[in-house]
């Protein structure tokens, strides 16, 4: 875990004290532990809006300040401010937005390089998509956590953003819209200290990985075991992603039990494309468990016998849809 140190000036000792108390209330809830500096040592100020001889000391300071203000004083122009009284989430948030500013150490980044979006090169490593997908795994479930907040992957076409914190793709409409029926080709995730542009929407990251597996080397990522057992946690959100029959019998299976490859393929009739691609996007979602097979082998298990088990689940499921049989 991250270790940060957090100073505090011109600010009364119970304010000091409640937000000491909720640093302790939030070990566990970050990828950051914080402690308490005096403020030549820390890497974070908390200051008072102010203007005492102790606050104008640390007016010009390269450190991340946040500026603490009270309810009945008009908001500081500052680039961080808390109110107060506050919340512990609201001073986790504010403590996150300030740590994605801090430079991270080299054992601390699971990606390359932090640079700024200017000073990458479009499509320099846009050559393969498969190295995208690498990073994103590498940067969601690596051994390290995020080390900013915001992470840029270039393409030809324009620029995808990762927002760490909520896990959501910020990007342009139209590149979204063309990634629906295109491979972009996204290069290496890179962390960024600035947000993503103006006029940016949201994309979760399913759909961000949805649009991106087919334009992926055949068969399943290569942090998926073959013989893993799998079963989905929730469905996903398709929205106005293209789908198929095959999809929503995946989804009707895979979260009645855990199965095999071998047995969703089995039983699902679906192509070994679709399925792997399907598995592929839940994985790296979140959105699916994925563990060590341990199962029985379904004895005798056959086209005929899945239709017969699952064909009543899947028509009520397709009319529901008002899809056509």
């Amino acid at each position: 875990m991250k270790q940060q140190r957090l100073g505090f000036v011109g600010l009364g000792d119970d304010t000091a004290s409640a937000c000491l108390s909720m640093l302790k209330i939030m070990d566990g809830r970050s990828g950051i532990s914080w402690s308490l500096s005096d403020p030549d040592a820390a890497d974070v100020l908390m200051v008072a809006n102010e203007s005492t001889d102790e606050t104008r000391r640390w007016e010009h300071t390269s450190k991340p300040r946040i500026v603490v203000y009270h309810h009945n004083e008009p908001k500081p122009s500052a680039s961080h401010v808390l109110q107060h009284p506050f919340r512990v989430m609201q001073l986790l948030s504010v403590l996150e937005d300030v740590a994605s500013l801090l430079a991270p150490t080299q054992s601390q980044t699971p990606l390359k390089t932090d640079l700024p979006p200017s000073s990458i090169q479009a499509g320099a490593e846009a050559a393969d998509v498969g190295e995208f997908w690498d990073s994103l795994h590498e940067l969601l479930y690596g051994d390290f956590p995020a080390a900013a907040h915001w992470y840029v992957a270039q393409s030809d076409e324009g620029e995808l953003w990762l927002d760490a914190r909520s896990r959501r793709f910020m990007a342009d409409p139209l590149l979204l819209k063309r990634m629906m029926h295109h491979n972009i080709r996204p290069g290496v995730l890179r962390a960024c200290n600035a947000p993503a542009t103006e006029g940016a929407v949201a994309c979760s990251l399913f759909a961000m990985s949805w649009m991106i597996t087919p334009h992926l080397p055949a068969g399943l990522s290569s942090w998926i075991s073959a013989d893993s057992a799998f079963q989905l946690l929730r469905w996903p959100s398709f929205g106005s992603l293209a789908k198929s029959r095959s999809d929503l019998t995946l989804c009707a299976l895979l979260t009645k039990k855990a199965l095999t490859r071998d047995q969703v393929l089995s039983l699902s009739q679906a192509a070994e494309d679709d399925t792997d691609r399907f598995i592929n996007a839940c994985a790296i979602s979140g959105l699916m468990r994925y563990d060590k097979a341990d199962l029985q082998t379904l004895p005798g298990v056959s086209a005929e016998a899945a239709g017969s088990r699952f064909g009543g689940l899947i028509k009520g499921l397709r009319s529901r849809l008002g899809l056509s049989a």
